[in-house]
């Protein structure tokens, strides 16, 4: 004993010579901040504690980043911590290092960096919660005094006799109540204690499923492989049956004793995935995204970090969750915009799924039926494996296509009157229809007849959106609200006219034509409550004939058996896009709906209405398919220089002053010359005023990833003597839109 005091006494003289913390904290500035640790605290805190302080006279919880002797702020200025939060350091090591990897490779501060990758709970300081689980078992009393009557008592006994001890849940199982613990607890016969959680053990219910030869040939390739980080593109057509090879990796994995990560990219495919994988795994699951509650998301997170979870389930920002024996991580939908951060920091959470794969030396799956050129880029040079399942699962096929052109066609409310007799007969057969609108709303224009006045938004060079039910306009790019007006405020006239379809115009015309079927509009505006696109979908799998109008939250991977007949309302808007991107978001937009069609035993056809029928890109998609139509593109961005081939940054500032956007930029540009490959701008975002601020950028362009990050290191060295606090300033490594 003498000894290990001895050593304590060490350790503790060692700490308090180091007992300097650099901390993250929650600021826009680049850099960690420094504090002197406690004495009673030095001796315990590690990179990954929580500590809070005293940050510009406000407690705030920080990281601590490294704990060290020397500063370069004199000793005597530096504040004192005010409390160690944890026990133990709250993140582990491999989460530190994608935090900090993160940080650094997007340009972000490292205090916001970590503060995105936490739990709220833990943000504002709350402790962890306690998980310990309460057991009961019989006592050393070897002659209960149970009267034969009591046979709820009598039944509890035998129970934990045989099992040893039950926790609550089990105990429910077996019919046994508190009132009964209760009565044995005071005769001293059973006695309950506390006990941290055990791994949950997984049932595994059979699939009854028959793996068809492309399924078998994914899934030998996967059990033959050494261990070790590889990356797979599994492309596969919609209806191919992804998901069930997700599901026996998933298997191969939970057996092993290790944990499994699945990313999805958006909140309504989550019940959906949850469903397929509480089937087939008769396990509680991890689940994150952000209609779960911020204790539950704390419940979950520790269970994964501590490795009670066997499959955790979520979007993006699951990939910050620390997990303790991670084994598999699969991207579904990998192509899917979602996956990416539009603000703060602009991650993109599939690229950081390869590189935390790579640290574990673990597989990571990206699937998809239309891959980002990105990823089909990796696997023609070889960084990925391909895998190839060309054909529907089981006795489906692929949807028949037809292009319908709407020139001088009789139109209503954006459907061709041609097209109105195939609804009809496929709702008489006891089918389902489909109509795809990317525009919500009722109509995207309110125009005078008399005097050619058009509503906009008063913030944004946007239209105001019309939602005729709440007798409303929004704009769909800053949020703004206003009632919708009844009369011209420059003619007062009120010859006020509503241009162009939204799903809610859509929606109101065909419960007109159809009124004894029942019609469901999927879009933000009416499936925005917590589980409600959960209900719509069920509802809609239980009916025969209906008709679906929506916007792409329709197109994204959901498993509709009796949709035979798809209509894609408007294909002109995808094929005119700005953004270099746009023709690949338009093949994968359009080829995710059409595989919506005919995915049970019923054969289903998918109609294109356009103005532009003979469209070279359009007749490609539809003749060749998307991964010809792609590669196609592809060999265009090579030759452009465009990524994958080349690496982009977008450098971004929004003023209320137009001209001095322009020039703070311009001026920026001038002094980092020498830094640069190819600077491209400033011009205009492709919505140059939103929320009254002017929107310009500079895209930064670089045949290495090392070489952009040296410009744009050019551009933040000289950032804070140009931009000023009115000002927005923002950087966008690999950016996913232009706009």
């Amino acid at each position: 004993m003498m000894h290990d005091a001895s050593n304590f006494e060490q350790k503790t003289k060692n700490a308090q010579k180091k007992c300097i913390a650099k901390v993250a904290l929650p600021s826009p500035l680049r850099s960690s901040f420094d504090y002197l640790v406690s004495d009673k605290d030095a001796p315990f805190a590690k990179p990954g504690h929580r500590l809070l302080v005293d940050f510009n006279n406000r407690k705030t919880v920080g990281i601590i980043l490294l704990i060290t002797d020397t500063s370069e702020v004199p000793r005597e200025k530096l504040k004192t911590a005010l409390a160690l939060l944890d026990q133990s350091p709250l993140l582990p090591e491999d989460i530190i290092g994608l935090i900090e990897f993160a940080s650094t490779y997007y340009q972000h501060a490292i205090g916001e960096t970590y503060q995105i990758a936490l739990p709220s709970a833990l943000r504002k300081g709350k402790p962890l919660l306690n998980l310990n689980e309460t057991r009961w078992q019989l006592t050393d009393n070897s002659s209960p005094d149970i009267p034969k009557r009591a046979k709820a008592q009598l039944k509890a006994a035998d129970a934990l006799k045989n099992f040893g001890s039950l926790n609550e849940a089990q105990l429910k199982q077996q019919g046994i109540n508190k009132n009964t613990l209760n009565a044995l607890l005071e005769k001293a016969i059973i006695e309950q204690y506390s006990t941290p959680p055990t791994p949950q053990s997984v049932t595994f219910a059979p699939s009854g499923i028959k793996l068809d030869d492309q399924q078998t040939a994914c899934l030998e390739d996967f059990h033959q492989r050494p261990k070790g980080y590889y990356p797979v593109l599994l492309e596969g057509v919609t209806g191919s049956g992804k998901t069930e090879v997700y599901l026996q990796m998933v298997e191969t994995t939970l057996k092993q004793k290790k944990q499994v990560l699945i990313l999805v990219p958006e909140i309504g495919l989550t019940p959906q995935t949850l469903g397929r994988f509480e089937r087939r795994f008769q396990t509680p699951l991890a689940v994150f995204h952000s209609d779960i509650s911020e204790k539950k998301k704390l419940e979950y997170w520790q269970k994964a970090k501590d490795g009670i979870a066997p499959i955790i389930i979520g979007t993006r920002s699951a990939i910050f969750t620390p997990i303790q024996n991670l084994g598999l991580i699969i991207i579904d939908e990998e192509h899917d915009l979602s996956y990416k951060q539009q603000d703060t920091l602009r991650y993109n959470a599939k690229d950081l799924a390869c590189v935390r794969a790579q640290h574990h030396q673990i597989p990571v799956i990206l699937g998809s039926a239309t891959p980002s050129l990105e990823s089909l880029y990796n696997s023609e040079s070889k960084k990925f494996t391909h895998w190839l399942m060309e054909k529907r699962a089981g006795q489906s096929q692929k949807a028949a296509i037809d292009i319908f052109d709407i020139k001088q066609a009789a139109m209503h409310e954006g459907i061709a009157e041609e097209l109105l007799p195939r609804i009809d007969d496929t709702l008489k057969r006891g089918e389902q229809v489909l109509l795809f609108i990317n525009r919500r709303g009722f109509a995207p224009t309110l125009i005078c007849h008399d005097c050619g006045w058009i509503h906009h938004c008063h913030a944004c060079d946007a239209r105001m959106t019309i939602h005729r039910q709440a007798a409303k306009s929004q704009c769909h790019h800053c949020g703004a609200i206003e009632w919708t007006p009844i009369a011209c405020p420059e003619c007062k006239s009120t010859s006020l006219e509503s241009v162009g379809v939204g799903t809610e115009r859509l929606t109101l015309f065909m419960q007109q034509q159809f009124q004894d079927t029942p019609c469901y509009r999927i879009d933000r505006d009416t499936t925005g409550s917590k589980g409600q696109i959960d209900e719509v979908l069920e509802s809609i799998k239980n009916q025969q004939r209906a008709i679906l109008i929506g916007t792409q939250m329709l197109a994204k991977g959901h498993h509709l058996p009796n949709v035979t007949l798809v209509i894609i309302v408007d294909a002109d808007h995808g094929l005119m896009g700005a953004d270099f991107r746009s023709l690949e978001r338009f093949g994968q937009l359009v080829t995710q709906v059409i595989g919506r069609a005919g995915r049970g035993d019923k054969k289903g056809t998918a109609i294109i209405q356009t103005h532009y029928p003979e469209h070279e890109q359009l007749q490609k998609l539809i003749h060749f398919g998307y991964r010809r139509f792609a590669m196609d593109i592809l060999s265009e961005r090579k030759q452009l220089g465009l990524p994958p081939f080349q690496h982009l940054a977008l450098i971004r500032l929004e003023a209320q002053d137009q001209q001095e956007a322009i020039q703070i930029l311009t001026d920026m540009i001038q002094q980092t010359a020498p830094h640069y490959s190819q600077v491209i701008g400033p011009f205009s975002a492709g919505l140059a005023r939103r929320a009254h601020f002017f929107r310009f950028q500079v895209a930064i362009k670089a045949t290495s990833r090392g070489a952009r990050a040296h410009t744009v290191n050019a551009f933040l060295a000289i950032k804070d003597k140009l931009i000023k606090a009115r000002h927005r300033f923002s950087i966008d490594i690999d950016p996913q839109d232009m706009a």
